[in-house]
This record gives C-alpha cells, sequence and structure tokens, in this order.
C-alpha cells in the first residue's frame, strides 16, 4: 500500500477527513466548554477560598470614622476581644477631645450583621453591650458580650451620640454621599464602623478577662503600657548617656593633673553640690540582657523625682511612695510645677569656679592669648563643659524622664476616678 493511501486510511479511522468535519467541530467545543468550565471552577474555588482566608484574618474594615452632624473625626485604636472569644471590644480614639460628651449615657449603638458587600445580614450570634468612655483621655469603647465565641462575621456598628458640644452650622451638616438617604445620620450625631470581631487577627486582652468590664485595667494594659516601656526606655537612654559624660569628666580630671605647663598645673576645684560624688552604677543594656544602670547621688532637684522606677510599675502606682504624708498628691505635684527652672537649691555654674594653679596664681591671672597657658585653658574648658553637660542631662533624667511616668500614673488615676459606663437596656440595639 502506498503511503499516500495508508496516511488517507489512519486520517478515516481517526475521523480527520473532510467527511468528519461537523463531528470534529463538536468535539472541539466540548472540550473547550469542558475546559473552560474546569478553569472557572478553580477559579471560583480558590476565589472564595480567598475570601474566606481574608474574613478570618481581617478584624477592622474602618480604621477612622467622621460623626455625621458635628464633623469630629476620630480612629479605631483596635479590635480586641478576652481568652474564649466572647467579649469583644472596639476601641476609638477622637482627637478633639474637648468636644466629645465624657457621659456613657449619651450614646446609643445599633448592630447588625453585613456581608462583605456591605449589604445587612442577620446577626450570627446573641449580642448583649456597654459603652464605655475612658473620662476625658478621648477613647470610647464598645464592648460586646455573647454566651458563644463570635463567629466570622462582618459586623455593622452604628454609634449614636445624644450629646452635641460642637456647633455646626446647618449648611455644613450635609450628609456624606455614602450616607444620602439615611435620615438618622441627619437628625442624629452618629458614626458608622464595620469590624469582624470574630477573626483570628482580633488581638486577645488579658484585662478584658475580668468577670466585670473594668476601665481601669483596660486603659492600663492597652494605652499605658505602651507609653510606660517608651518612658522606661527613655529613663535607660538618659542614664546611659549620663554614664558617659562621667567617664569624660574622669577623663578630663586625669588629663587636668597630669598637663602642666613649664612645672605649673590646675589645681581641681572641689566638685559643686549638685554633681558630687555622683555614680551610675550597673550596665546599660546588652542583647537580650535589660539594663541595671542606676543612680547614686545625694542631690534631687527640686523639680525632679528620685523613686526606684525599675521597681515599681504606672499601673502599681510610685505617688503613694514619695508624696509627704498628709499631702494630696494633687498640691505636692503643683508646689514643683511651681519652681521655675532656677529654682534649684544653689545655682550651677562652672563657668564661675575659680582655677587655681599649682603655683598659688589663679588661672585667670593669665590672658586666654597667651600661647604658653593654653593646654591649661584648653583642659580647663574642657572640664567646665563636661560638668555642665552632666548637669543638664542629670536635671533632664530626674525631671522630664520621670515625669513621663508620673503623668502616666495620673492619667490612670483619672480614668479610674472618671470613666463612665452604659448598660441601661436601650444601649444596644441588635437586628
Amino acid at each position: 500500500m502506498a503511503m499516500k493511501d495508508r496516511a488517507k486510511g489512519i486520517a478515516t479511522a481517526l475521523r480527520l477527513d473532510s467527511h468528519h468535519a461537523i463531528e470534529r467541530f463538536g468535539v472541539m467545543f466540548a472540550g473547550l466548554v469542558a475546559t473552560f468550565a474546569l478553569v472557572f471552577t478553580t477559579a471560583s474555588a480558590s476565589s472564595i477560598s480567598n475570601q474566606a482566608e481574608a474574613l478570618d484574618s481581617t478584624t477592622l474594615y474602618t480604621p477612622s470614622f467622621t460623626t455625621s452632624r458635628t464633623q469630629l473625626s476620630g480612629d479605631v485604636t483596635g479590635v480586641y476581644v478576652n481568652s474564649d472569644r466572647t467579649r469583644a471590644m472596639l476601641m476609638m480614639y477622637f482627637k478633639d477631645t474637648g468636644s466629645v460628651s465624657t457621659n456613657a449615657e449619651k450614646y446609643q449603638a445599633f448592630l447588625t450583621g453585613s456581608t462583605r458587600e456591605l449589604a445587612s445580614q442577620a446577626l450570627k450570634s446573641d449580642v448583649t453591650g456597654q459603652v464605655v468612655v475612658f473620662g476625658s483621655t478621648g477613647y470610647m469603647a464598645m464592648v460586646l458580650e455573647s454566651d458563644q465565641p463570635f463567629e466570622q462575621q462582618i459586623l455593622n456598628l452604628t454609634l449614636r451620640s445624644n450629646s452635641e458640644l460642637v456647633y455646626t452650622p446647618e449648611q455644613s451638616r450635609k450628609l456624606r454621599e455614602d450616607l444620602a438617604g439615611q435620615q438618622s445620620f441627619a437628625e442624629f450625631d452618629q458614626w458608622r464602623m464595620y469590624f469582624n470581631p470574630g477573626a483570628s487577627g482580633a488581638a486577645v486582652t488579658t484585662s478584658l478577662d475580668t468577670p466585670e468590664f473594668d476601665a481601669g485595667a483596660v486603659y492600663a494594659e492597652l494605652i499605658i503600657q505602651p507609653k510606660e516601656q517608651e518612658a522606661r526606655a527613655a529613663l535607660d537612654e538618659q542614664l546611659a548617656q549620663m554614664q558617659v559624660d562621667l567617664a569624660r569628666i574622669s577623663e578630663y580630671e586625669s588629663e587636668a593633673r597630669r598637663i602642666n605647663v613649664d612645672g605649673v598645673s590646675l589645681e581641681l576645684p572641689e566638685a559643686q553640690e549638685q554633681i558630687d560624688g555622683d555614680v551610675i552604677e550597673g550596665r546599660p543594656a546588652i542583647g537580650e540582657k535589660a539594663s541595671t544602670l542606676e543612680l547614686k547621688t545625694s542631690w534631687v532637684s527640686p523639680r525632679g523625682f528620685d523613686f526606684d522606677w525599675r521597681a515599681g510599675t504606672v499601673e502599681e502606682g510610685y505617688l503613694d511612695e514619695v508624696v509627704p504624708a498628709g499631702q494630696s498628691y494633687v498640691s505636692w505635684l503643683a508646689e514643683k510645677a511651681a519652681l521655675s527652672k532656677g529654682g534649684d537649691a544653689t545655682s550651677f555654674n562652672p563657668n564661675a569656679i575659680e582655677w587655681t594653679l599649682s603655683n598659688g596664681l589663679l588661672l585667670k591671672d593669665y590672658s586666654q592669648s597667651d600661647t604658653a597657658m593654653k593646654p591649661l585653658f584648653d583642659i580647663r574648658n574642657e572640664l567646665s563643659q563636661a560638668y555642665q553637660d552632666y548637669y543638664e542631662h542629670k536635671v533632664k533624667y530626674q525631671v522630664e524622664a520621670y515625669s513621663a511616668l508620673v503623668e502616666l500614673e495620673i492619667d490612670l488615676r483619672n480614668v479610674r476616678d472618671g470613666s463612665s459606663s452604659n448598660t441601661s437596656d436601650d444601649v444596644l440595639f441588635t437586628y
């Protein structure tokens, strides 16, 4: 059989000849349809999987907000849950702290479920709640309770303030486009947030584990502790700087004893009381090892503090240990604040020191233009500057660095005393 005939026979067997064109088209079309179906199914499954993963991990969809009538802006600082995930808290912060009510009873909340496309859906959990205002700090929270761990669901929360403390002209109250047709936002000062407390990304917060919501404990853990870590780092940094300052002083004093001009050297002056006998004990932080530096001194700035800040915490409190018995911390701190920068026990001015020489004369008896005496003038200048630098860093440490911890304690005390909570039956409407 010729090669051409053999090829024709194979084409006929495989239905590749012209008589089977229609059948061949049908097979190819069916194959394409099957392929597209497979690709579509795979893509859809991947999309659904990706959406599910996004829903599982995303806790917050609206990180900031603006109230509808007074136009006050704020941030959502986090979504937190207790260890059992049966209590959730949405934490908010108003930037203009004096323009919002600090009375939680002035607020109401409205809660429903939401799809990813922002369409309303029924809640998957039975939820109760309360509004908490953390005193005059600008922080506010919506606390939600559920009998079961919160399920994966986007929640649509609207908060309403029934107390407007800012006047807004009527022409400035035009609703945003996304609120068009929602009359309650025109009638009341409201803001809306979307969040998912059932998401894996919700931060587990131990202060939410208490049987009753403890505003002070929550504020201490979420707001105070991060700032306290910054304050402690600043204290450590200042101690490390002062340690170097004292090393410089020691170095220059040794040089002053060594350097002489034709057998004449400087006599070191008596140390001024503000820095006399000061030492920095311990070592700075090295890798994972924390700093153990500590200032040992007999002089404390009247405007400053000298309590053992490493041995305590802001939450435990320092003021009760340092405020004199029978005096309130408010009046004691007011007295310190009233002191001017020049109100230290004695003035500190290294430039006023009378520098004597080993020959009984004063350094000032010589002219600074006398090149022969330049080495003594240079070391005098270096020492004077070293004394001044250490003194300034010491006062900064005792006044500014310590005050950061004290101010945090006052802030926490005010929250403990001034927080309010609205747990009334009509504080939260769910639908």
